[in-house]
């Protein structure tokens, strides 16, 4: 419900009109993610070491870490 709130927002506002996945993507992060949120998923990427994982665990946590940032 909160995505269809925000188009019909965009609609009375006549401000731009989302037409595309990522662009309402970016309008929910902006609303309901902190802005130190993206700040520690950069860090916890760039610390991230395989220490005593395997190849295989350590490439699939480095891709989650990737998507998420």
């Amino acid at each position: 419900m909160c995505w269809w709130t925000i188009v019909q927002d965009m609609l009375i506002s006549n401000g731009p009109p989302i037409e595309y996945w990522n662009d309402l993507k970016l309008v929910l992060r902006r609303i309901h993610i902190p802005s130190y949120f993206n700040r520690e998923l950069m860090n916890k990427l760039e610390r991230h070491q395989q220490m005593n994982m395997f190849v295989e665990e350590y490439k699939q946590k480095m891709e989650l870490f990737v998507m998420r940032v």
